[in-house]
């Protein structure tokens, strides 16, 4: 008799310093701006919220516990590589992601004209179909490092069936 799967749900949350002579990679996708994430890795918080929240709803840890930001020989690494070792441990725990919900909270670049961009590119990488991706963006009002265009922030929710 096959186990039945049951649906559950994670929260992911991560936030960056933008600054000059980085690129901007959101969802895995290059967005043209002045600055970019500051990170051990390419910086992509929209993949670091998504997979920890992947992870999470798998009771599978965090991603710093598999790419650790004290482990100089990933540094840079891009974060469509740790989306798949995520995908990887998904699959051996007999779990599929089946919706993404991401929002970014940046005050720069407006990310609107972007979004259908992102989620194709979201896609491609989870292989869901587009119509299981959100993606989108709130601005934090002028308030703070991420109203100064200083920082970025990113919340998402992934559910999967396990």
């Amino acid at each position: 008799m096959q186990k039945q799967k049951i649906t559950k749900a994670g929260f992911g949350f991560d936030t960056h310093r933008m600054v000059a002579g980085r690129k901007l990679i959101l969802g895995g996708l290059e967005i043209a701006h002045s600055k970019g994430l500051l990170g051990h890795s390419d910086g992509d918080l929209a993949l670091h919220a998504i997979c920890d929240a992947a992870l999470g709803a798998a009771a599978a840890g965090e991603i710093g516990e598999y790419y650790p930001p004290t482990d100089s020989s990933i540094e840079g690494i891009s974060s469509v590589v740790i989306a798949k070792h995520v995908l990887e441990v998904l699959k051996q725990r007999g779990a599929q992601i089946v919706h993404i919900d991401c929002t970014v909270v940046a005050e720069e670049p407006k990310m609107r004209p972007h979004y259908e961009a992102v989620r194709k590119s979201l896609n491609k990488i989870f292989q869901i179909g587009l119509e299981n991706i959100s993606f989108k963006a709130k601005s934090h009002e002028g308030m703070g490092e991420i109203g100064r265009g200083e920082a970025m922030a990113c919340h998402a929710v992934v559910t999967i069936n396990i």
